[in-house]
């Protein structure tokens, strides 16, 4: 009764009107050849529709699925967030589009990060791995480009779709490089997943600052780092446009037993899977999308293991921590002005702690407090002691509003700064209850 519940709320936050769709019946996942197109754009639910057709068809089916998501950061399956993503950007810059917000989304294949808007579109092929090939499909997606008008692009070494422009003026000789669609790949026992982006006329602009990570310099991260390139838009104004360019393609490179309609799929039938329900329930929790994150060591000065040189060290303190799938491992902090007895008392509170539950917010934004907090034995203390105060503000950022390494997902709200600076200058004791007042009393859930 309570997942009916919960399905039918997400049926009234439908962003579509409702409309009419083919079911994706198991006589559909069983033909030779199938053509879906998404009816939603939340990028939680179409992963996983496009999760569940690679499970539930005929081992031997190709499969065309083509979507577009609500604004959102995509990232591989085994990156690192706080390396990949400006996450206090992202929450600066998230779009409203119906209830929905700026999303930060994990997939299940590999590959670098990618920002998604309602100006890019994404198609996807399913196909069987023995006939698996990584330029194949990426080169059908570059006919009907060309079929469309779209001249200069190609796919390159990387299996990466580009673009060759020549300058406005038509003088440059050699012409400029743009990526235009970016690929990632999954295989399972029979199946082989290849989806990619496709620049139309996407915000250019956000796709920068959001990829710019203020904690990179200070993290050294296992797992798959993204590849930067210069992208640019082909200028298709309707992504339906590129749809049907898409799937006659499709239909040209399959002739025999090409499907005879192509089935749309709506938000409300999606959600009539159990499969579909299952898989979107595991994007949308903190485990899949935090817990994921390979092991990582941030360091605030140069180590032997991470001779990088810092953008901005402290000079009064030394910070080094290591966690992995979220969860603090070890952290060290050493200064010569700080008292071991709090040093020690406060940084075992850190350890086992999941970095995306500090505090609650999925983001380190009240360090200091916490250190606080945990001195002799749990009691309030004022905040008095300059070197963690210090090495919080760095981490956090000067005074917690500019960008510190570890900051999270959401921004320092008003409400809250406005709480701790009262707390600050007054010497009035912050407690426990103060602080989860403001905390509840700002947050907000995806």
């Amino acid at each position: 009764m309570a997942t009916l519940a919960i399905r039918n709320a997400w049926r009234l936050r439908s962003i579509f009107p409702t409309r009419h769709s083919r079911l994706i019946t198991t006589d559909a996942l069983s033909q030779k050849f199938q053509i879906y197109t998404s009816k939603t754009a939340n990028p939680y639910l179409n992963l996983s529709i496009e999760h569940h057709l690679l499970e539930k068809s005929n081992p031997d089916s190709t499969i065309l699925f083509l979507y577009t998501n609500d604004p959102c950061v995509v990232i591989g399956r085994n990156q690192n967030p706080w390396t990949e993503v400006n996450l206090p950007q992202l929450a600066k810059t998230r779009i409203k589009f119906g209830k929905l917000k700026h999303h930060l989304v994990r997939r299940r294949s590999g590959g670098g990060t990618v920002v998604h808007d309602n100006g890019n579109a994404n198609w996807s092929v399913i196909c069987p791995k023995d006939v698996f090939d990584r330029d194949k499909h990426a080169l059908m997606v570059v006919e009907a480009l060309k079929n469309m008008g779209i001249k200069g692009v190609k796919v390159n070494e990387r299996h990466d779709i580009v673009q060759d422009v020549q300058d406005a003026e038509g003088l440059e000789l050699t012409p400029s490089t743009f990526k235009i669609s970016g690929s990632a790949y999954k295989l399972t026992g029979k199946r082989a997943l290849h989806h990619g982006t496709l620049l139309l006329n996407s915000n250019l602009n956000d796709i920068s600052g959001l990829l710019r990570s203020p904690a990179a310099p200070y993290i050294a991260a296992q797992g798959v780092e993204s590849v930067r390139s210069p992208v640019c838009n082909v200028g298709v104004e309707k992504n339906t446009d590129f749809y049907d360019a898409v799937i006659d393609q499709f239909k040209t490179m399959y002739p025999d037993g090409r499907p005879a309609e192509v089935i749309e799929v709506e938000k409300q039938e999606a959600l009539e899977h159990d499969n579909i329900w299952k898989g979107l329930q595991e994007l949308l929790s903190p485990k899949w999308l935090w817990e994921s994150t390979p092991k990582f060591r941030l360091s605030s000065h140069p180590t032997p293991e991470d001779p990088r040189p810092r953008p901005d060290s402290p000079t009064d303190f030394q910070l080094a921590l290591t966690a992995r799938h979220s969860e603090i491992l070890n952290i060290q902090l050493y200064s010569p002005d700080l008292r071991p007895p709090v040093q020690t008392a406060s940084l075992n509170f850190f350890l086992k702690q999941k970095i995306h539950q500090l505090p609650k917010y999925c983001e380190l934004r009240d360090w200091e407090v916490y250190l606080n907090f945990r001195v002799d034995n749990g009691k309030t203390l004022s905040l008095r002691n300059a070197t963690l105060r210090d090495m919080c503000q760095w981490l956090m950022g000067d005074d917690m509003l500019a960008t510190g390494p570890l900051r999270g997902i959401t921004q320092s709200l008003k409400t809250t700064l406005k709480e701790l600076r009262h707390c600050r200058e007054g010497g009035k004791p912050l407690t426990i209850e103060r602080l989860e007042h403001v905390h509840f009393s700002n947050r907000y859930t995806l």
